[in-house]
């Protein structure tokens, strides 16, 4: 049977940790206000038996090449203050150390991700671990427009190659089908000298989607695809920490980034009693998602649904 899931994002109260939870695979977004950044969010699981169920997710899954996806993040808004496109990263963070729980085979995992994602920064045995990659390169599929509504529309279409090149000249308007603006998008941005040159304005109105079909939360495992040809048991390894996403502001030169400004995040959390009970007999830590509780409260108390689902 699968772990049961609880997914939370961001609250008026606590931008991170992620207290809110979020009703999964509906096609109505939540809203999201933080500090630095105001929209609204919706998150797809395929074949997802958590918390909060609100459908299968079929609106999202079955478009064009989403379909191979076992999870989605898409997030629409505005952030609050002028921000560098260079100074926002997107990737997980958690609170506790994970190097002895990392999984045989942990270091083809990381050649793969540098592979899927050059950009990626990380630092995996650190006490607060961390992979962050500048955002706007990093996102599947990026919108960016000037004096429009925000959209409830689940799907981003790729088109931020026209607001790029009304701040950098030099940047190529390419010609073709959505895949072919993602790449050129994705390669002119994971240049650190261009993503200097391009500022969001609070008037700038964003659509972000991250998904990807490498990790699967409902059998908590993930599966890297040929030449690597790797498959993680993650439960197996799995400490009690929740899988937290973050949006955030790049952190100063050997500043640790885990908690540092962040606009908005998305956090998995295993909360089947089975499965902690497994944790217990394994190594004795019964009590591991207690630290990641006592953590939130610090941060923000947790919210209950009716605040913030609508």
């Amino acid at each position: 049977m699968s772990p049961k899931l609880r997914v939370t994002v961001s609250s008026s109260s606590s931008s991170y940790p992620p207290t809110s939870p979020i009703s999964v695979n509906s096609t109505k977004p939540q809203s999201i206000s933080t500090p630095g950044f105001e929209g609204k969010i919706w998150v797809f699981v395929k074949d997802y038996e958590g918390e909060h169920k609100d459908g299968e997710g079929k609106e999202y899954f079955e478009k064009e090449w989403r379909n191979g996806m076992s999870f989605g993040i898409v997030v629409r808004g505005k952030f609050k203050q002028e921000v560098g496109v260079d100074e926002i990263v997107f990737g997980n963070v958690f609170e506790r150390p994970i190097r002895d729980c990392l999984p045989w085979g942990t270091s083809v995992a990381t050649k793969f991700l540098y592979f899927m994602d050059p950009v990626m920064e990380l630092d995996i045995y650190a006490d607060q671990p961390w992979a962050l990659s500048p955002a706007l390169a990093t996102m599947n599929s990026l919108s960016l427009s000037k004096g429009e509504e925000i959209s409830e529309d689940i799907v981003v279409k790729e088109n931020a190659l026209k607001y790029l090149k009304s701040q950098a000249p030099d940047v190529l308007i390419a010609e073709g089908d959505e895949k072919t603006l993602i790449g050129t998008r994705k390669k002119w941005l994971s240049h650190k000298s261009n993503r200097e040159k391009i500022k969001l304005e609070p008037e700038t109105v964003v659509g972000m989607e991250f998904a990807n079909g490498l990790l699967d939360f409902n059998t908590l495992s993930a599966t890297l695809p040929p030449p690597f040809s790797l498959s993680f048991p993650l439960l197996k390894f799995w400490d009690g920490q929740p899988v937290t996403y973050v949006c955030q502001k790049r952190a100063n030169s050997g500043q640790n980034p885990v908690g540092q400004q962040v606009f908005w995040s998305v956090g998995f959390e295993i909360i089947d009693e089975d499965a902690r009970r497994q944790l217990e007999e394994r190594n004795g830590k019964a009590s591991a998602s207690e630290p990641w509780r006592n953590e939130q409260k610090s941060h923000g108390q947790e919210e209950q649904i009716s605040d913030d689902i609508d």
